[in-house]
């Protein structure tokens, strides 16, 4: 399910939300269903050097699990 950024034409709060195929999104904070797509920003992919590993989680393990590091896989 991608996540879609939404401004409501009805009370104009901005939203981030996931979206199935066969979903009509809501506004969470009147429930409105007029709703304007955002347009999405991508990063664009760095290129090396000392900031290569600003994507890492921090948390002192490898591969960016949130189970501490390594392979949980198997």
């Amino acid at each position: 399910m991608p996540i879609y950024g939404f401004s409501c034409n009805a009370c104009e709060k901005q939203f981030e939300t996931l979206v199935r195929s066969s979903d009509t999104p809501e506004c969470p904070s009147c429930g409105s269903t007029d709703l304007t797509r955002q347009l999405a920003l991508i990063a664009s992919p760095g290129k090396g050097g000392e900031d290569a590993g600003s994507f890492s989680s921090g948390n002192g393990g490898g591969g960016g699990h949130t189970c501490g590091g390594g392979c949980c896989c198997g």
